[in-house]
Order: C-alpha cells, then structure tokens, then sequence
C-alpha cells in the first residue's frame, strides 16, 4: 500500500524546479551576462525536478512485506518492521512510530486525505495495546 504525497506538496516541487532552472537557462543561453550562479540555477532546477519524478513515483510511505518504509530525498529510506512497532504517538500534526532501536516520524501534512484514511485505519488495526497508541490529540 502507497501512502502518497499531496499533489500541492509534489507540484511545489515542480514549480520550484522551474523557478530555479529558468532564471539561469536565460542568463546562460539567452544574454551575454555569464556566471557561475548560472549554473547553479540551472543544477537546482535540474535536482528540483528529480526530486519532483523521484517522489511521484514512490510517494510518501510504502506499507509492504511487513515493514513501514518512509521514502526519503534522494532516495534514502527509514524503515520500521511492522511487528516492532512498540508504540504510536501523534504530536503536532505528525505520527511518531516507536520500536526498541528506531523511531519514524510521519507529517500528515504531506499526505493526502484518501490515503491518510487508510495509513489511520491501518495503525488501529495494528495489535497493540490501547494505552501505547495516541491517535488522537
């Protein structure tokens, strides 16, 4: 199951990616007023929209094989193994998922409505007791 990103958050991303890339494709292709922040606008562009394609493919969360992974810029991910999740707590509008040796912190701010429905019916089907998990706030 995918917990995905909302589209404002991802099209951020996409409309970033141009802020930064267009500025320096002008300045570099177009005038004859050349620099090194140039390339820089152009290189931050360029990794805005990978960023942008990365998270449209793999989205937010990834709830499979029995593990919770959190996808992480650029590629680096935060797993938790479902059946070691010892406590779950909500605070300031995000999830903390607890095990003996890590801890995930899930913004439910950068998830849509639809898929924060089933990330919350999933952690109340979660076999723990009533007094480790805090959903509410």
């Amino acid at each position: 199951m995918k917990i995905k990103f909302t589209k404002s958050r991802q099209y951020t991303d996409l409309y970033l990616s141009f802020l930064w890339f267009v500025p320096g494709t002008y300045y570099l292709f177009l005038t004859d007023y050349t620099e090194l922040s140039n390339y820089f606008y152009m290189a931050a562009g360029v990794a805005g929209f990978a960023v942008f394609l990365y998270n449209k493919k793999h989205q937010y969360l990834i709830i499979e094989n029995g593990t919770i992974t959190k996808n992480i810029l650029y590629g680096f991910r935060n797993k938790i193994d479902i059946d070691k999740i010892q406590q779950i707590e909500k605070v300031n509008n995000k999830y903390i998922l607890k095990s003996d040796t890590k801890k995930i912190k899930i913004k439910l701010n950068f998830i849509e409505k639809e898929s924060l429905d089933k990330l919350n019916n999933f952690l109340k089907e979660l076999d723990l007791p009533s007094e480790k998990i805090s959903l509410a706030n």
